[in-house]
């Protein structure tokens, strides 16, 4: 999913460039406003392939944990936080034929289809800003797994 957000985000970039480019008799206001609006869409795509980088790092640690202990919910419990993060724990439960109970575990815990922001952006929003938050979503560090 984060690859075809990022494939869209080029695409929209590819039409929306050419008109924000000509900055020829513009005040400096409206090409400093261009300037921050290029660089924000030009962030999008970069910032989606980190997140789908790091989601990758925990199916790889969610997949050996399973593999090594079986399903257990304290193994899946650290990756509950957000959508991206439950995708990747039902990708590798999948593959080890975990789903149903990975799936059913999450459906108890309260999250549906629906739930795609982090739990805290509606209990503590100031979180977003956090180099915690960063350093986790877009920065996780490399796993290299033990057993694929």
């Amino acid at each position: 999913m984060l690859h075809m957000i990022t494939l869209l985000e080029l695409v929209a970039l590819a039409f929306l460039v050419p008109r924000l480019l000509p900055f020829q008799g513009e005040s400096a206001a409206g090409t400093v406003l261009k300037i921050m609006a290029l660089a924000f869409l030009i962030s999008l795509p970069i910032f989606s392939q980190l997140d789908a980088r790091s989601r990758f790092q925990s199916y790889k640690r969610v997949k050996d944990n399973l593999a090594i202990y079986g399903f257990d919910p304290r193994l899946v419990r650290p990756f509950i936080r957000s959508r991206c993060q439950r995708d990747a724990v039902l990708a590798a439960a999948d593959e080890l034929d975990h789903y149903q109970q990975c799936r059913k575990y999450f459906w108890n815990q309260g999250y549906r289809w629906y739930h795609i922001l982090p739990d805290f952006v509606f209990t503590n929003p100031r979180r977003l800003l956090s180099r915690y938050f960063w350093q986790a979503t877009f920065f996780a560090k490399t796993y290299y797994s033990k057993r694929f």
